[in-house]
């Protein structure tokens, strides 16, 4: 009879449990997976400020990442490469419902009363008004924690540019949340 040694078995890095997956073994990826799943639905949520869209592109970005797996070179860069996947899954939404979006946005910013641009607002709202990719710039600094460097290779954008927009917005939330 053979004994159940995983109790004491030391866990596996991320990287090992990818290279596993690549050769088929679908519980080491769920695994690395479930640790990302969090970020994921965040950077999908600060881009798509839906819960349902941003539950698809994740669940759609899972499905591709597993049916590319193999063409990942390097598996210590899986989080990167599967947050690029989520991104672009969350681009892929931003296309199909543009004209919803649009309409809903339309009619959002009508609804405001007159006197709402006078007040202060709060970050949250601030930072919904903002464009996606901003959105999604901050919320990934200054959120969920990732590096500059992360942030590009994540977002397919050169650094330079990531840090001057990451600033940009936050000089524009600056004098937006400014008590007058």
């Amino acid at each position: 009879m053979k004994e159940d040694n995983r109790a004491t078995e030391t866990p596996m890095s991320d990287e090992e449990l990818i290279r596993r997956a690549q050769k088929g073994d679908y519980e080491s990826y769920q695994a690395v997976v479930l640790k990302l799943k969090d970020k994921a639905y965040h950077i999908a949520f600060s881009y798509l400020q839906n819960e349902s869209n941003s539950m698809d592109a994740v669940s759609d970005a899972v499905v591709k990442a597993m049916l590319h797996l193999k063409k990942l070179k390097e598996p210590k860069f899986f989080s990167t490469w599967f947050i690029r996947i989520v991104i672009n899954e969350c681009k892929i939404q931003l296309r199909k419902q543009k004209n919803a979006i649009k309409n809903a946005n339309s009619l959002y910013h009508t609804a405001l009363p007159v006197s709402f641009h006078d007040e202060v607002m709060d970050l949250e709202h601030t930072l919904a008004r903002l464009p996606a990719m901003e959105r999604l710039l901050v919320k990934m600094k200054y959120y969920l924690g990732y590096s500059f460097e992360e942030i590009a290779e994540a977002t397919e954008l050169p650094l330079g540019t990531v840090k001057s927009k990451v600033y940009a917005t936050l000089r524009h939330l600056r004098v937006k949340l400014e008590v007058k």
